[in-house]
């Protein structure tokens, strides 16, 4: 266990003292927070079923291919150009627990900024306690099933992202390359939400599929599940398997280097 805490808080510190989380979360969470102000204040003219914190997920969910390649960028493709990963690799460290505990620091960075987006709308219970009581902000379902969802998927991305850090020594590349898997991954829960098979041979195979995939693919059904409160232990149940599966290739590519 002491490894595993002196990765994380060596990754931790490393989050904090950099310039580039820094700005990147300041002018997300700004973005955002005026997202989110233009949106209650058209919220009566539109046709938005879910409650108004939900926009708030919304705008987190897909803000993560612009957000997590900077938390998770650096965490292996610096280490591995300048040289220090293979020193750290002669050290009596399993690689599964410098995978988790890289991980882990930008899984909770990624999550102290999704607690600081739900600043916004406290601070508007806070000034207008009515109209915050009348948009469900005071709602605690709301609340925790909101925090659930965004933890789940934020495990996910910060994932792919530890994923495309140990396949290069470029922290851009990295980068890119973690923007384009989370970007691919959110576009196939929206194509996938959207999509309606009705070829009758491929019916049943599709279902079955559909079936199997669906917790990972239709996130934004889920979604409308977990804003008021309903938590589908299917979808916790694969975003787990979905983190896992993708931390056992970050330790599978870290031992190949190791060789």
């Amino acid at each position: 266990m002491r490894p595993f805490t002196t990765i994380l808080k060596y990754e931790l510190f490393s989050l904090f003292i950099s310039s580039s989380t820094y700005i990147a979360s300041f002018y997300f969470l700004t973005l955002l927070g005026i997202g989110f102000k233009f949106f209650l204040e058209s919220f009566s003219y539109t046709d938005w079923i879910l409650p108004p914190l939900s926009s708030l997920v919304v705008g987190l969910f897909f803000g993560a291919p612009a957000l997590v390649p900077f938390l998770t960028m650096r965490s292996f493709a610096e280490e591995r150009k300048l040289g220090t990963l293979e020193t750290l690799l002669t050290t009596p460290i399993d690689s599964g627990i410098l995978v988790i505990g890289k991980w882990s620091a930008c899984f909770i960075f990624f999550s102290i900024i999704c607690i600081l987006s739900f600043i916004y709308p406290l601070i508007l219970i806070y000034l207008h306690p009515e109209q915050g009581f009348n948009l469900g902000f005071s709602s605690p379902h709301y609340w925790v099933g909101c925090s659930l969802f965004l933890l789940l998927y934020g495990g996910s991305f910060t994932a792919i992202g530890i994923f495309s850090s140990i396949m290069t020594k470029n922290q851009m590349v990295a980068g890119m390359l973690s923007f384009t898997l989370i970007t691919l991954y959110i576009s196939l829960m929206s194509i996938s939400s959207k999509s309606n098979i009705n070829n009758g041979n491929l019916e049943g195979n599709y279902q079955l599929l559909e079936q199997s995939l669906a917790p990972l693919t239709n996130g934004f059904e889920k979604l409308e599940q977990f804003s008021v409160g309903f938590i589908d232990v299917a979808t916790i149940f694969h975003q787990i398997i979905f983190i896992m599966f993708f931390l056992v290739l970050s330790t599978i590519q870290l031992n190949r280097l190791n060789k």
